[in-house]
């Protein structure tokens, strides 16, 4: 594959090799002869990158040896007075004290002394550097300097090759450390939104072994999330990302991060994950939305996928249906199954398990937790079901209208009565009105008065005013 001059590759290039010359080196790109990273270009031996310490070394011995021959170069007028043959062999001092490349490189020659007490002096100090003499004279340093790329050099197309594959494999092989550190995961997120395709190819292929671990890492989850953002708009991409998931889901939905990648992974490929989700949780629905963290996953599967693809779910929770209904978690994920299969026949016969008249039905409006299956069963579900819950606060409209639960109901079935279902509910909301407005067997003052002063029985009150036409709003500004 060509590397262009915009491509992530080839700017990966450019910074490396821009560091590995110094700033005195420079190799323009729109001369910079077309690289290939295909197998058969590649060396048989990955060559190991220089250490930045020692190319910073190496510079220093450079700039060191620079200054060296500035100071030996004869003063004006005498350039055609040739310098003595040195009779010792020259000091190339490359590293101060402290190792930070500040000593100054030194030549001194016992011959181009002038009198005995430079001649002592400089012997002197010769005896005191004989330690960093000992140091320049190593062939690690040698070979550094020797392979440093000096000002003006031209770097070999091969050579450019073995250099960008190393740093390249370099990179990939710190791309898992970098994502299970916070702050490294921060800018690992931040580089992956601007990768390109190949980018991107080469992220997966560094981390694809590891994403179960890394969604399921505090820091490693916002760099997978991310990568399914960033591939939303490759599909081969997004394949090869969704196929790493493949035998964890159902880990990974009950885990606190990696529930979360889960739900991204759905949100950005609906259609590579649907084949994933039925195989590995099938049999263990009622499970995960029993689950603090695996009911967020079910919810976010019933959102996205295809209602034809959701009968399985319908067919396990339809034997466990009233259990569901009365759990903290399993009741959200009823909930989401009536917004969005409404009118699919397996979700009918799921809600005849659960509509049963009588104390069953009583049950469930009182309760904290089916109390929310039966609101939005009264909103978005069949009609017959509201008929028989508004029935159901008919008979005792007193009791229901004080229940901390029930009185949400209640005030559901107010608002529908009075709005998308009037046309169908006219029966039923005139018996509910009815049962507001005339007086009880065991009191001469009517319902709506007796729960005014209630906590609860207030808020249906303000409903029954604000959802009453005609007639009924003339009765109600009258009893109140």
């Amino acid at each position: 594959m060509e590397m262009t001059q915009g491509s992530y590759a080839q700017q990966l290039l450019a910074s490396f090799l821009q560091n590995q010359m110094g700033n005195n080196a420079s190799l323009p790109m729109q001369s910079a002869p077309e690289l290939s990273t295909h197998p058969s270009m590649l060396p048989q031996a990955w060559p190991t990158a220089p250490h930045p310490l020692e190319v910073a070394r190496a510079m220093a011995v450079q700039k060191a040896q620079a200054e060296l021959q500035a100071a030996l170069r004869p003063p004006p007028g005498l350039e055609h007075v040739k310098p003595s043959a040195p009779t010792s062999k020259p000091c190339a001092v490359p590293m101060g004290r402290f190792g930070d490349g500040t000593g100054k490189a030194r030549q001194i020659s016992k011959s181009s002394m002038s009198t005995a007490a430079e001649q002592e002096a400089m012997i002197e100090e010769l005896s005191d550097l004989e330690e960093v003499d000992s140091n320049c004279s190593s062939p690690v340093t040698a070979t550094r300097v020797e392979a440093s790329p000096g000002p003006g050099s031209v770097i070999h197309p091969a050579m450019a090759v073995r250099s960008f594959d190393a740093a390249l494999r370099q990179l990939i092989e710190s791309v898992p450390r970098l994502a299970r550190d916070s702050k490294g995961a921060l800018l690992l997120a931040q580089h992956v939104s601007a990768m390109d395709a190949q980018g991107l190819g080469l992220m997966i292929a560094a981390l694809r072994p590891l994403v179960v671990e890394l969604g399921c890492d505090a820091s490693g989850t916002g760099v997978v999330q991310q990568l399914f953002t960033s591939c939303s708009e490759h599909p081969s991409l997004r394949a090869q990302l969704s196929e790493s998931l493949g035998g964890s889901i159902l880990k990974m939905s009950k885990d606190k991060h990696g529930c979360l990648v889960i739900q991204h992974a759905l949100g950005m490929a609906p259609v590579e994950m649907q084949s994933l989700i039925g195989p590995e949780l099938r049999g263990k629905v009622f499970y995960c939305s029993r689950h603090m963290h695996g009911n967020f996953v079910m919810q976010k599967i019933i959102q996205v996928l295809p209602t034809s693809a959701l009968t399985f779910i319908l067919a396990e929770l339809k034997e466990t249906v009233v259990a569901a209904a009365l759990h903290i978690y399993a009741c959200r994920v009823l909930q989401r199954l009536i917004e969005h299969c409404g009118h699919r026949p397996e979700l009918l016969d799921l809600l005849q398990d659960l509509m049963v008249p009588g104390e069953q039905l009583q049950r469930l409006v009182k309760d904290p937790y089916s109390s929310n299956v039966i609101r939005t069963l009264v909103v978005c579900g069949n009609v017959e079901y509201t008929r028989l819950v508004m029935r159901l606060f008919s008979e005792d409209v007193m009791k229901y209208s004080r229940n901390r639960h029930a009185s949400l109901v209640l005030e559901k079935c107010l608002e529908v009565s009075a709005g998308p279902k009037a046309c169908q509910l006219t029966q039923e909301r005139a018996a509910l009105m009815t049962a507001f407005f005339s007086p009880s067997t065991r009191s001469t003052s009517p319902p709506l008065l007796q729960i005014m002063l209630d906590r609860f029985g207030n808020y249906i009150v303000q409903r029954v005013i604000e959802t009453s036409h005609g007639a009924e709003k003339d009765e109600a500004s009258g009893e109140t």
